[in-house]
């Protein structure tokens, strides 16, 4: 004989403990639902309402009343809030929350902004927003969840990576090595834990991650007992999941040891879909999957991340009481004007079908049946007139049926039904107005007066949408560092987190010349300018790697980011463009009068400049301008306020005299710095003729003294010849000292004409005046080599 339980005692223990925990979820939902019963009961008669699938009480005995609503006003009234409330998505408005000089809060409040932006677009938020506000306003209750999903992508196998495997294949143990391809994975919200990187295995990757947005059935949720949203210690959402795709979504593991054979024989066989609760257990940040048999399918840490742990933001209700969260059918405030309002209708329809034009006659009046018969502009005979004309003729003859008293009733209906209307109007805080109705008589402001008031109660639910909005853009604004990989917001939202290989790799300066080598001073000052741009080029790499750094530090710290990060949400609603229009244009005329009368007393120091802008942006404040122009108007008053420590700026006038004035010196040193020139000049050419003059008087001098020489050899060769002893020459020359001299004078010249060469071909800077006209050159200081300094390429 077979066991009926392949189960060991531990699993059957184990099992059992399982067993017991779903069985205590399942009475405390149980428990929820029974505690909410009659908003419940309420909230299904309003559905049906709305579908037009129930009826109306039955208030006579009539059998032509009782059916379905002739004149549904719910149906009306909810297709009439929920635009009203809902008509546009909700856009993120993400931005630093101080307005100190924060460059890496600034870059992330733009990334989250363009990131929830993105999954605002792709997941429709407005769609699911519309039947959050369309359960809210028809059964008392609207929720909406957030989903995180992702894929599991397996990167390619490297070399390094298959001889590891290999190596641990020879060596007995099981190879854990990804396949090569590009194959990915589904994941969602029940498949990874809190951590989305503890879930990724070496060689894979999370991509293609995503937020999805679902408006949850009224029906298919319930939460713990508590008096404030805040402090609900669970919530339970309905789920509903083919039979088939059990073992793929839940831990087939857990289910075993919780089910015998015949247990696990029956749900095989078994062709119902598997239906049961997804609790949000925030004591322990668990997700518990338990089917309606008590029966455990799956555990889940904290898939989200959250703070408040919840996947939902607080529900939308619009009624509800402070101190119990149960809501208020807003249907069953006014369903008995509302039957009312059908009785009427239904009886304006019955009276209506039994108003005909008919009546009756003599039943041997012949000629009068074929009159009653005739078609229209139709004559047919009659006999024996004399006789009819004598008895008071055809109106003698016939009776109708008496419709005018039919129309005295069905007036008095119709007048019923519009204080019916108009009480369930005042009920609902629905103006005429707000329907598009309105009378020709009433005047533009008694219509502004109406618009004005009228929309106070649905300006209440507006704000309750916008709250709505901004807490799932701030869950979003958690999930998303969170659980996004820094790839995929890179790429999502075009800002950058991660360096590239040029941010990595450094600048390196320009090679300098050798030692010794004789650099022309233009070279050298190009690679001055080459050197400084290669510093400055660094300096930005790194500050640059600084910034990214602090970006990835500021998105994995949830909690500072938070406190650096301010999140909200703009106006769910589209104004009125008409109205928008006429604001606008309002704003401009009363600026451009302000201006006109404000700007002239600014001009003549009665009224300073800060003043001027405080009032006027005191004033605008009064004008629904939008975050961005309060914005502009926040910082011209901060920079007026800034402003007004510092000395007023020069008049035009002061501006073009010290403009002259700079021209004017300007003009002066360039004229005396070319005066010097020419001074110089002057003076190096005069010492020049100087020495030129005396090098050709020195060799005059040595002409003479040769020819007095040769004279005087001539003269002692004729004494010698008549026998007489020359006396000795007094002035005899000594030549190489001559030669001496005549070469020390060539090198003064040569310097001298060196020195004057290189003054004239000095680097000039040319001076400008105001209007950026060339005035004049002056020379410039070339860089001299300081003793002491290492030589460089610079000052070697």
């Amino acid at each position: 004989m077979a066991k009926a339980d392949k189960r060991t005692p531990d699993q059957q223990k184990q099992g059992a403990a399982l067993r017991e925990e779903g069985s205590k979820w399942l009475a405390r939902v149980e428990a929820a639902g029974k505690l909410e019963k009659q908003w419940m009961d309420d909230a299904e008669k309003a559905v049906k309402a709305y579908t037009g699938e129930t009826k109306s009480d039955d208030l006579s005995t009539s059998a032509t009343l009782g059916n379905t609503y002739d004149f549904n006003i719910l149906f009306a009234n909810v297709e009439t809030i929920v635009p009203a409330i809902i008509n546009s998505p909700p856009a993120p408005d993400i931005r630093r929350r101080f307005a100190d000089e924060d460059p890496a809060a600034k870059d992330v409040a733009e990334l989250i902004e363009r990131a929830i932006r993105k999954q605002v677009d792709d997941s429709k938020l407005q769609v699911e927003l519309e039947g959050e506000a369309q359960d809210g306003f028809l059964a008392g209750r609207g929720i909406i969840r957030l989903r995180f999903k992702s894929d599991i992508v397996k990167d390619e196998t490297t070399n390094a990576e298959l001889e590891r495997a290999s190596a641990a294949v020879d060596g007995g143990a099981s190879s854990g090595a990804a396949t090569a391809g590009d194959d990915a994975e589904g994941g969602d919200d029940y498949s990874a834990p809190s951590d989305a990187s503890a879930a990724v295995s070496p060689g894979e990757r999370l991509a293609n991650e995503c937020i999805e947005f679902e408006a949850v059935s009224w029906r298919d949720y319930r939460h713990g007992p508590a008096k404030r949203w805040k402090d609900r210690p669970w919530d339970a959402f309905r789920f509903v999941v083919q039979r088939e795709d059990e073992d793929a979504v839940f831990d087939a593991g857990l289910i075993s040891i919780q089910t015998n054979d015949a247990e696990k024989k029956a749900r095989g066989e078994s062709d119902s879909d598997l239906t049961g609760w997804e609790i949000w257990d925030k004591g322990s940040r668990k997700v518990v999957f338990i089917d309606d048999n008590g029966v455990v399918l799956k555990k889940v840490d904290d898939p989200l991340g959250l703070t408040d742990f919840f996947c939902i933001p607080a529900p939308v209700q619009p009624i509800e009481l402070t101190g119990r969260l149960m809501p208020v059918n807003p249907f069953s405030i006014y369903s008995r004007l509302a039957d009312e309002l059908d009785l009427t209708t239904k009886r304006i329809g019955v009276i209506t079908r039994h108003m005909k034009v008919k009546g009756w006659y003599s039943g041997d009046a012949g000629d009068i049946a074929n009159m009653l018969a005739a078609d229209d502009t139709e004559f047919v005979p009659i006999g024996n007139a004399d006789i009819w004309a004598a008895n008071g003729g055809l109106s003698g003859a016939v009776a109708f049926w008496p419709v005018e008293k039919f129309i005295l009733v069905l007036r008095e209906l119709y007048g019923a039904r519009e204080q019916t209307k108009q009480a369930i109007y005042e009920i609902t805080g629905i103006s005429d107005i707000v329907r598009g109705a309105s009378q020709a008589s009433e005047t533009a402001t008694a219509q502004n007066i109406k618009t004005q008031w009228g929309s106070l109660r649905i300006q209440k639910m507006q704000r309750m949408m916008e709250r709505c909005a901004r807490d799932i853009f701030v869950m979003m604004a958690e999930i998303i560092p969170g659980k996004f990989s820094h790839e995929t917001l890179q790429q999502m939202t075009g800002v950058q987190i991660l360096p590239t290989q040029q941010d990595l790799t450094p600048i390196q300066p320009p090679p300098a010349p050798p030692p010794g080598a004789q650099v022309p001073p233009e070279q050298q000052k190009q690679v001055q300018q080459a050197m400084q741009a290669a510093q400055e080029a660094e300096q930005q790499r790194q500050a640059k790697l600084a910034k990214l750094q602090s970006i990835q530090q500021l998105l994995t710290q949830r909690l500072a980011m938070m406190y650096r990060i301010d999140v909200e949400s703009d106006s769910t609603v589209k104004a009125d463009l008409t109205r928008q229009k006429a604001e606008t244009a309002e704003f401009m005329q009363a600026a451009g009068a302000y201006w006109a009368a404000v700007g002239p007393l600014i001009q003549q120091g009665e009224m300073s400049k800060e003043v001027a802008i405080e009032i006027f942006a005191a004033n605008a404040r009064l004008f629904n301008l939008g975050k961005s122009v309060e914005d502009v108007l926040e910082k011209m008053v901060t920079d007026a306020k800034a402003q007004a420590g510092q000395p007023p700026p020069p008049s035009a006038e002061q501006q073009k005299a010290q403009a002259d004035a700079k021209a004017r010196e300007a003009d002066t040193a360039a004229k005396a710095a070319d005066a010097k020139i020419k001074q110089d000049a002057a003076a190096q050419d005069m010492q020049f003729k100087r020495e030129e003059h005396d090098m050709t008087m020195a060799e005059k001098r040595l002409d003479l003294q040769s020819k007095r020489q040769a004279a005087r050899i001539d003269q002692n060769q004729m004494l010698l010849a008549n026998g007489i002893v020359p006396p000795p020459d007094p002035e005899q020359i000594d030549g190489q000292a001559v030669l001496k001299e005549m070469a020390a004078q060539r090198d003064m010249f040569g310097q001298a004409l060196a020195a004057l060469i290189n003054e004239l071909s000095k680097p000039k800077q040319i001076v400008r005046d105001a209007q950026g006209r060339a005035v004049t050159a002056v020379p410039m200081q070339t860089p001299q080599h300081i003793p002491g300094a290492p030589a460089n390429g610079y000052n070697q």
